[in-house]
């Protein structure tokens, strides 16, 4: 009996080994199948002032970069004030891209003092930026005020210029090389190829506003002025400083659009449209919103080509010589 046991105890013992061995070697092989753990490479922290900037960064860096902004979705640039936690977290940026928006000036100084390391990217760098048009007055009024050439006067709209958007690329490539230069060829094909994207971009945008012989549109706030000079359109504004007109201003423009049998008012969603539906109301016409800080900067620029083909070409057919009305309020 007691053989018997021993003989019983000893097989229970080699299938306890051969079991164990056999956990531990397919433990083994699953390890060796799925392969270690995947390190995740950190990305590298950049700021921008405005969302179109954030477009083409990823454009150029791809997914290397993290990038925030700063005048968040509804803002306005030109008033902007960071807030205290978007300052405190610059001290974890590798570069700030700046593209000469007004906010950038009044706030440039604490921007760096918030990190001495952080490396200012200028991407405006070889940008010739034009004038602002003067403001739009009534044919016989005279004005014996002149504006002096300087940085409060120059168009800072930059971005809405396909062709200068090369530039503006062109100069955050060098910066994203400067940042990260192993992966300098990576940046260099994605330069090239968002560049053919523009030049497409660029080619729809002129069959979009082929054809029409009424090329003039008012505007309010003179946002679109390169977008104007690019695409053979003339932008006529009527306000430069950024103040809102008073009654009596509106009252004139009222009266201008009836005169000119404009039939829509272009209002930005960053601005109440108040005003621009109160004058809409008064003329009999409509109101449609674009805005120069779309997310999507390639998208934004395609849609705004094809409304204004859509309105210039309807004004053509009324024979008139004005088309509509760009104005941007600010919200109270």
């Amino acid at each position: 009996m007691n053989q018997l046991r021993k003989t019983l105890l000893s097989v229970l013992l080699s299938i306890s080994v051969l079991t164990g061995c056999s956990s531990s070697s397919n433990s083994s092989t699953n390890h060796s199948e799925t392969g270690p753990p995947e390190v995740t490479e950190e990305k590298l922290d950049i700021t921008v002032s405005i969302l179109p900037q954030a477009y083409f960064v990823k454009k150029i860096g791809g997914d290397r970069f993290s990038v925030n902004v700063m005048v968040q979705p509804g803002a306005e640039p030109a008033t902007y004030e960071p807030k205290p936690q978007q300052l405190k977290a610059l001290s974890e940026a590798e570069a700030y891209i700046s593209i000469g928006v007004p906010f950038e000036k009044a706030w440039m100084d604490k921007i760096k003092a918030a990190n001495p390391n952080m490396m200012i990217i200028d991407s405006t760098k070889g940008i010739q930026k034009m004038e602002m048009v003067a403001h739009h007055h009534h044919e016989g009024e005279e004005h014996e005020e002149e504006h002096e050439e300087d940085e409060e006067t120059l168009d800072p709209h930059i971005w809405l210029s396909p062709q200068l958007v090369k530039v503006l690329s062109e100069n955050i490539y060098q910066g994203l090389v400067q940042l990260d230069p192993t992966q300098k060829e990576e940046y260099k094909q994605n330069l090239d190829q968002f560049k053919a994207e523009i030049e497409q971009l660029d080619r729809t945008i002129k069959q979009n506003l082929a054809g029409i012989k009424n090329r003039k549109f008012i505007v309010f706030h003179p946002a679109w002025g390169y977008f104007a000079s690019e695409y053979n359109l003339e932008q006529v504004p009527i306000e430069v400083g950024g103040q809102e007109p008073s009654a009596s201003e509106l009252a004139e423009l009222i009266q201008e659009a009836r005169e000119e049998n404009i039939k829509v008012i272009f209002a930005q969603p960053e601005f109440s449209s108040k005003d621009a539906k109160t004058i809409a109301q008064e003329i009999g016409g409509e109101v449609l919103l674009i805005t120069p800080l779309a997310t999507d900067w390639s998208d934004n620029l395609l849609k705004v080509s094809q409304t204004f083909a859509e309105v210039l070409k309807k004004q053509s057919y009324r024979g008139n010589g004005v088309v509509a009305i760009v104005i941007p309020y600010r919200a109270h």
